[in-house]
């Protein structure tokens, strides 16, 4: 009897994963499609965990309920791993807003839809193991172009805003690490059937989409809004020192623009008259700056003189957000590396205000 149960109980713990991821990807799925604001990163996430939901329901289906053949069983795994791509089209379109499109998706699906044709009506195990080893190559492709468009993507919200929370993508970063290992646990699944390893692969699945849709819920829209572009007849600014030059010293050191948390260049190219593309250009090679770097520099220089200040009795919080930072992490991070020390420790060292405000 003790047996029997030992045999049922990896059985009834892999049905529950099961039951439980498919039901968190359907919720989600669901959520992301219903009740958000329309955003077509949300649409196409929503639509991906209803994919990933199917192939999790065919599974319990086809799978669990009797012991399948091995033809069935690795043809379901060639239809699990038509699932890879849609991982790419979020990703891509993460870091590209407007990648996505049905031609773009299926140019990425086809190869792999060939080989489960192929394989449904001549099933070898050398298809099937050239279906897997594709899946890895693939999901590889990915990662390593990513390591060429998130960089790119930051430094596109570094030349734009002022404020990038919620807005860049270094959570990607640590994702990635765990998508790799994620890779290994499903390869390892699909080549060598295992009770332990499908329970582990599907507590992985779902802490994998739990990460992707916390992030992902909190993640704001790229929109770059600028002016018209000068026609070319128009003259062209001087590239060393335009014509908005002093207009712009004017906007920050007289009117305080930075103290807007949501400043972004468009704004700032609008109020000059001029295009973002320029204004972007003075700054990085004029300058020698980002527009991210360029406007939390007033604001770090204020927070430190208002630190310094003996009637200032705001906590330091307060005073960064006085000065236009919305994000107390990024105030943090900004002001050690410009001070090389902790906005508490400036205040203490300075003999400016007391050492019992909170710590930021």
């Amino acid at each position: 009897m003790n047996v029997q149960m030992f045999d049922i109980m990896p059985a009834s713990w892999r049905l529950c994963s099961q039951i439980g991821i498919s039901c968190f990807l359907l919720a989600a799925g669901l959520y992301f499609l219903v009740n958000r604001e329309k955003r077509r990163l949300h649409r196409l996430l929503g639509g991906v965990l209803l994919f990933w939901f199917l192939l999790h329901l065919k599974d319990m289906l086809l799978i669990d309920n009797a012991m399948p053949d091995r033809y069935l069983e690795h043809l379901c795994i060639c239809v699990d791993i038509l699932a890879v791509p849609t991982c790419a089209f979020l990703l891509f379109e993460l870091t590209a807003s407007g990648w996505f499109t049905w031609r773009r998706a299926l140019r990425h699906e086809l190869p792999f839809l060939g080989v489960l044709a192929l394989f449904a009506f001549y099933p070898s195990d050398i298809l099937f193991h050239l279906d897997i080893l594709g899946a890895l190559g693939y999901s590889l492709w990915v990662i390593t172009r990513l390591f060429h468009t998130i960089p790119a993507y930051n430094r596109t919200l570094r030349e734009n805003f002022s404020n990038t929370e919620n807005l860049d993508l270094e959570w990607l970063w640590k994702l990635l690490v765990f998508f790799i290992l994620f890779l290994s646990i499903w390869a390892y699944s699909a080549l060598q059937v295992s009770i332990p390893a499908d329970i582990i692969y599907n507590v992985a699945s779902g802490f994998l989409w739990g990460v992707i849709c916390y992030n992902i819920h909190r993640q704001q829209p790229l929109v770059l809004s600028d002016v018209a572009t000068p026609q070319a007849s128009e003259p062209q600014p001087d590239p060393v020192r335009p014509e908005f030059a002093s207009e712009l010293e004017r906007l920050f050191d007289e009117r305080k623009i930075w103290l807007n948390p949501r400043l972004t260049i468009g704004e700032v190219a609008q109020r000059l008259g001029s295009n973002r593309t320029y204004l972007s250009d003075y700054l990085n090679h004029t300058l020698g700056t980002t527009f991210y770097e360029y406007v939390n520099d007033y604001r770090i220089r204020a927070v430190a003189e208002r630190l310094c200040d003996p009637e200032c009795v705001l906590t330091i919080e307060a005073i960064a957000e006085s000065c236009g930072f919305n994000s107390l992490s990024t105030f943090r991070r900004f002001f050690i590396r410009r001070y090389g020390c902790t906005p508490t420790r400036y205040r203490m060292e300075r003999g400016c205000g007391k050492s019992t405000l909170p710590t930021a």
